[in-house]
């Protein structure tokens, strides 16, 4: 991007602001008695707005992504990539939220190991780490960085996960939640005013979609219902997403968790409506790559000043899901992993900086040195949504559904099952017509589908008194 003199100053001042904010935490956080909560859950003192702030501004990493889903497929972007997600997120509101807050476990591990035992715990923690290395997040801040520096990409990308995550070793998850809010704000504002000047500039939203070909029109974008029901699957994860068990965990009351998950659904809604709209501008006016609309949209229409505040933008929505996810790694890793393996003889706090580095490290050799292969371990995400879904729900149950024997199975088999789908179908190693089958079926699917037919057979066996609680 060409991009002035001033909407450098304005970038640099993002940077700087952000990382006073992050460390100045820090003081905050030593104020607590209480080390381990303050540090990984903020002394579970999250209030209302700030709950909905951080929970928001975690859920749009991939942001150019979305820009590309939108260009290419127009309005059925929302249909699979937003209305799927507003239902999940809704009934972990209603259902799930307050539960979490009310259990004395701080992670997802810990509240598999409290019902199954420290095995089914520890087989979570990896299913967690799989979800939460933030690759994915790192290289696309990398892109970003040297789209606006020019400077080379392993050097952006090392810079871009430093400037994201330097303050949580010190401020932890405050640290975190305090920098979201700012770039809570910073994404609706950005996105805001690039639709605004896409209005003044080429006309009417009504006048935008005239001017659209048919097939960005249509909900199903030229898809099959068996598409859009997968999106719908696909949408699960959200019930185990550690994002949304974190903040449910660190709100101040159940109530709080279940109103801010509400809230956040409908600040979704806009900032989806945000998004989707500025992409379908981007498609009529401009032949580019899809996956740059929101950056060329905003090369072509920002005046100076504000073409650093729309970049500072999509800087914030990137960061605020790294600096999210890094953090809950290193959670994973130190606190729910190498903790576990040396018996705690250092404080939480330590070893949650210690899996910091760590999963900072991996997401760093990740991005720098596979980047083709960071959308498959992307994808593969879906690898845990079958072995954590029913363990994890069932987990808040009063009865004991599941025995950990029951529940280990579970959650090895059908992971691995879709973790096996994932391979085969992302290397071309099996030929012909089961190929393009396995193409065709989400990974998660038939880990899910395993998952519920187990689940039939051990809570029926259960059901009828003949299995011993082990």
């Amino acid at each position: 991007m060409n991009l002035s003199i001033v909407d450098l100053i304005v970038i640099a001042v993002y940077f700087l602001v952000v990382i006073l904010i992050g460390f100045f935490s820090y003081k905050l956080s030593s104020r607590h008695k209480n080390k381990k909560t303050e540090f990984l859950l903020a002394g579970r003192q999250l209030t209302l707005p700030l709950f909905v702030a951080t929970l928001v501004a975690t859920w749009y990493g991939l942001i150019l992504g979305v820009g590309e889903f939108v260009y290419s497929q127009g309005v059925v972007a929302w249909v699979c990539m937003g209305l799927p997600y507003y239902c999940a997120a809704t009934l972990f509101g209603v259902f799930i939220a307050g539960k979490v807050r009310k259990s004395t476990a701080e992670t997802i591990p810990e509240q598999v190991s409290m019902r199954y035992g420290p095995v089914a715990g520890r087989i979570a923690s990896i299913l967690v780490l799989i979800i939460t290395i933030p690759a994915a997040y790192i290289l696309m801040l990398g892109v970003l960085l040297q789209m606006i520096t020019g400077m080379g990409l392993p050097l952006c990308i090392i810079l871009g996960t430093l400037s994201s995550v330097l303050y949580l070793f010190t401020g932890g998850f405050r640290a975190d939640v305090t920098t979201n809010a700012l770039q809570f704000f910073l994404m609706y504002i950005g996105f805001g005013v690039l639709l605004i000047f896409a209005i003044l500039k080429y006309g009417s939203i009504s006048t935008m979609a005239a001017a659209l070909p048919e097939s960005h029109l249509s909900f199903m974008g030229g898809n099959s219902w068996q598409v859009i029901v997968t999106w719908f699957i696909i949408s699960l994860q959200t019930f185990i997403d550690p994002s949304f068990h974190q903040r449910s965990a660190a709100a101040k009351t159940p109530t709080v968790a279940k109103k801010g998950i509400l809230i956040s659904v409908l600040f979704w809604i806009l900032f989806d409506f945000l998004t989707i709209t500025s992409g379908l501008y981007a498609r009529v006016h401009l032949k580019i790559d899809p996956i740059m609309a929101f950056p060329a949209l905003g090369e072509q229409i920002l005046p100076v000043f504000w073409k650093g505040v729309f970049v500072v933008s999509l800087l914030a929505t990137v960061m605020s899901t790294l600096n999210s996810y890094s953090f809950i790694s290193g959670m994973t890793i130190g606190n729910d992993i190498i903790s576990k393996i040396f018996k705690k003889q250092r404080t939480t706090e330590y070893y949650t900086r210690i899996g910091l580095g760590i999963a900072s490290v991996i997401g760093i050799f990740m991005a720098i040195l596979l980047p083709s292969a960071v959308q498959l371990i992307y994808k593969t995400a879906s690898i845990a949504v079958p072995g954590l879904l029913i363990p994890l729900l069932t987990s808040f149950s009063k009865e004991r559904i599941l025995s950990r024997v029951a529940a280990i199975c579970i959650m090895v088999a059908s992971s691995l099952l879709s973790g096996i789908w994932t391979l085969l179908s992302a290397f071309t190693i099996i030929p012909g017509v089961f190929q393009v089958y396995l193409l065709s079926i989400e990974p998660m699917i038939p880990g899910i589908v395993l998952s519920a037919v187990l689940f039939g057979i051990f809570a029926v066996y259960n059901r009828v008194g003949n299995t011993k609680v082990v």
